[in-house]
């Protein structure tokens, strides 16, 4: 079962280490670039769009895997299960609406409805739901139809979350990177082959990309790889939590793997919301930014985020063996690290203010 993720993943790697100097080249000639305002965190025009070589390789990964496993079986073809063919479906149309709102930026509201209907197809396509939160206390609960609305509120919430936090060099690709890593190696311990390969090809592509993205950026990844890969990774943590090879495992597991996006980009909305601003507005107040503005490298940040997701990931991985002890270790250490965190930035901007 390892092998086909690895050769998948170091696959992936290549093809986007060989095709991303390319797609630098074609944009960069079609002045398809990012000018710098007022809230950039970068001051010269870069190519926005790396996200293409992540969603292309992607895609053309899980075809070829697919083909490769169900070879024409009786002469015929063997459909996709639904959550690959719905989770391909909705990359597909929000790289579309990405690459649009790159290019023309798009309404916010509008872009909202069209992520609604976009996720709440490709739900119902894959046939997950939330039936139960998984923490490591109190008796399980199943949500019943509510939890389908569950998960189509945490399928556009993540998709959003993971565009706004795209906003420094390397940060959304190394998230990428080590989430769609860790869900690989949860699918191959549960013996889930999509769940296996979809994991190690974000993880690859996202690599690989990474290079041109950190720690001097010749590329970004734009809305139209953001929102597809938020999205991808809000999939793959129902498809570890609620897929039929699951076998039980509590989906506080999948949610520590993307904690530190989760943490920063909540906390920042819930902040936003109880100070009476506009969530929708453009704004600098992510965690990860008001260090930036402190001061504090592009490379600092993303290598201490890092940090924080590969023992987030690591956290997850050890959930998964479904010990309530271990979750409720590992829930506690997670908020009282994010805590700790979250009080040293506040106190870090006002000193660099005084």
């Amino acid at each position: 079962m390892f092998e086909a993720p690895f050769f998948a993943f170091l696959g992936a790697v290549t093809v986007t280490l060989v095709a991303t100097p390319w797609l630098i080249r074609y944009l960069s000639d079609r002045s398809l670039l990012d000018i710098p305002n007022a809230r950039s965190s970068h001051d010269q025009p870069v190519p926005r769009g790396a996200g293409i070589a992540i969603v292309g390789t992607w895609l053309l990964g899980m075809t070829s895997t697919w083909a490769l496993r169900y070879p024409l079986p009786s002469l015929g073809i063997m459909a996709p299960d639904g959550f690959v063919l719905g989770t391909a479906a909705g990359m597909c149309v929000l790289a579309f609406l990405g690459y649009q709102d790159d290019r023309h930026n798009l309404n916010p509201y509008v872009k909202l409805l069209a992520q609604l209907a976009v996720t709440g197809g490709a739900l119902w396509q894959s046939g997950l739901r939330v039936a139960d939160l998984g923490l490591p206390f109190g008796a399980p609960h199943d949500l019943g139809a509510v939890g389908w609305v569950f998960a189509l509120v945490w399928l556009v919430g993540f998709t959003n979350i993971f565009n706004f936090m795209d906003g420094i060099n390397g940060l959304a690709f190394t998230q990428l990177t080590v989430a769609g890593a860790a869900f690989c190696l949860m699918g191959v311990a549960t013996d889930d082959y999509e769940l296996a390969i979809a994991g190690a090809l974000a993880s690859g592509a996202a690599l690989g990309t990474l290079k041109y993205n950190f720690p001097r950026a010749l590329i970004f990844m734009g809305d139209v790889g953001s929102l597809p890969s938020g999205f991808l990774l809000a999939m793959l943590a129902l498809r570890a939590g609620f897929g039929a090879r699951a076998e039980g495992t509590p989906w506080i597991a999948a949610l520590f793997v993307l904690w530190p996006f989760l943490w920063d980009g909540g906390f920042t909305l819930l902040n936003r919301v109880y100070h009476r601003r506009n969530p929708f507005r453009p704004h600098r107040s992510h965690l990860y930014q008001r260090l930036f503005v402190t001061g504090m490298s592009h490379k600092a940040i993303t290598l201490r985020y890092a940090l924080a997701m590969l023992a987030c990931a690591g956290a997850g991985l050890a959930g998964q063996r479904r010990d309530p002890e271990v979750l409720r270790i590992a829930l506690a250490v997670i908020l009282a690290g994010s805590a700790l965190y979250t009080i040293r930035v506040v106190r870090r901007v006002r000193a660099s203010q005084t």
